[in-house]
């Protein structure tokens, strides 16, 4: 997703904070999330990366501007929308703009040790692969729709949302693996960059507006497409239906004002919901519990740390206006 450097949201780890990078010769050892066995990064930094190599699976979203990756011998200028990987053990660098964005994950490899497939997965990832936002590939909204959820799982820590992190990069590798049997309808074989750039609009305007009364067809309306359409887009864009991803954000955004001393019922109207009633329905479905019994959970544990609540991810937009289809 273009991600702003004005955005509201919050992109730091959820523990195990980075210190520095560690590096014998070329060889990197990754510093994964403390416990588990992957890392992802959002970097807007210059600086760049010479020659290394690491055990590790990287894959690159490119968000802003562009991204010059050197694998081996060959170079890749990822634009915003691209998405690269970069097999374990290849040497590779990376130049980075003076401004721009990227999501960068990696994981370990040796996840794949208990497959009967290890094999045929590896192989896969044998050579460098880049699923470009202009390529006619019809795996992009597949491929995108799953990076976007591992990221939104990541930031927004839950000790559960690492099986769904693996499930999403197990799809992934499904897709690839027989891309053959994936088929993609002539309106997306060429329009990958113009619904990108739509889907981009949307979601910011959901980061920023959730709050307020929205509908799925007012919606796809200001973006061009008919409602069914625009469903049909938007869950492979973003793996979750449209009111599946405004209801997440609210309940997010209604976690961290639950870790205040703000009435449940003021926090159920400044977070979007109508009524009490189906906020708490509503968040019962997301979380498990009331809101209420979180609440009193937070202050049982006194309090929570900030970085654990999550966010979405997405640009900051104070409005969206209607552009042709």
């Amino acid at each position: 997703m273009a991600v702003s450097k004005n955005s509201t949201s919050d992109f730091s780890q959820p523990f195990g904070h980075f210190v520095s990078r560690k590096i014998d010769r070329d060889e990197e050892a990754i510093d994964y999330l403390p416990g588990y066995r992957y890392r992802v990064w959002h970097n807007d930094q210059p600086g760049n990366f010479p020659d290394h190599k690491h055990k590790a699976l990287e894959i690159i979203l490119c968000t802003e501007d562009i991204y010059t990756v050197s694998v081996g011998d060959e170079v890749f200028k990822l634009h915003e929308g691209d998405i690269i990987f970069i097999p374990p053990m290849e040497v590779h660098s990376i130049v980075a703009p003076e401004k721009g964005e990227r999501f960068i994950m990696l994981f370990d490899t040796m996840f794949f040790d208990y497959f009967n497939s290890k094999k045929e997965i590896l192989e896969l990832f044998s050579h460098t692969r880049v699923i470009g936002i202009n390529s006619d590939s019809h795996l992009y909204p597949f491929v995108f729709a799953s990076l976007n959820k591992m990221i939104q799982l990541y930031f927004s820590y839950n000790r559960m949302n690492e099986i769904e992190i693996y499930s999403e990069l197990l799809k992934i590798i499904s897709l690839m693996c027989h891309s053959s049997e994936v088929s993609g309808s002539e309106d997306l074989l060429a329009t990958h960059s113009e619904i990108y750039n739509k889907f981009i609009r949307v979601l910011t305007y959901i980061e920023t507006n959730y709050a307020e009364d929205m509908n799925l067809e007012n919606v796809a309306k200001s973006v061009g497409f008919s409602k069914y359409h625009f469903s049909r887009l938007f869950k492979q864009y973003t793996n979750s239906t449209f009111y599946d991803y405004l209801c997440t954000k609210r309940i997010l955004e209604s976690k961290k004002l639950l870790a205040s001393n703000t009435p449940v019922t003021d926090i159920a109207f400044q977070v979007g919901f109508n009524n009490l009633t189906t906020f708490c329905r509503c968040f019962k479905k997301y979380e498990g519990c009331s809101p209420t019994q979180y609440k009193s959970r937070l202050s049982k544990e006194g309090g929570i740390t900030p970085n654990l609540l999550g966010t979405g991810y997405h640009t900051q937009a104070e409005s969206i206006e209607p552009i042709e289809a």
